[in-house]
């Protein structure tokens, strides 16, 4: 299963695995916001397994971001995988992010 629920520290945990592209975006869409809408204040997104991104995979992650902030609830992504940090690093979206830029980001 591409995406897989958890619960870690009494919070709800979501695991990403596999692509993360325009291809599974109408699929994940609805499943990632009731993630966050089923979500008590915090909630993490593991993003280890995700082996290939795009920018439309990007924007349901900044989507995510944003409704969890609407909803006062803490979001944070953890585990990003070195796909995920190449796009971050392409689009210079390090501080939305809270990573640091990869060494072959910096290329």
């Amino acid at each position: 299963m591409p995406l897989t629920q958890s619960t870690r520290d009494g919070h709800l945990r979501l695991l990403v695995n596999g692509g993360f592209t325009i291809f599974q975006a109408a699929e994940y869409k609805p499943q990632l916001l009731g993630v966050v809408d089923a979500a008590d204040d915090v909630l993490e997104v593991d993003l280890s397994g995700v082996d290939e991104i795009d920018t439309t995979g990007l924007q349901l992650l900044l989507l995510m971001k944003r409704e969890a902030a609407l909803q006062y609830k803490q979001l944070f992504f953890n585990g990003i995988s070195p796909a995920v940090q190449s796009v971050i690093d392409m689009l210079h979206l390090q501080d939305t992010f809270d990573t640091q830029p990869s060494i072959q980001g910096l290329a």
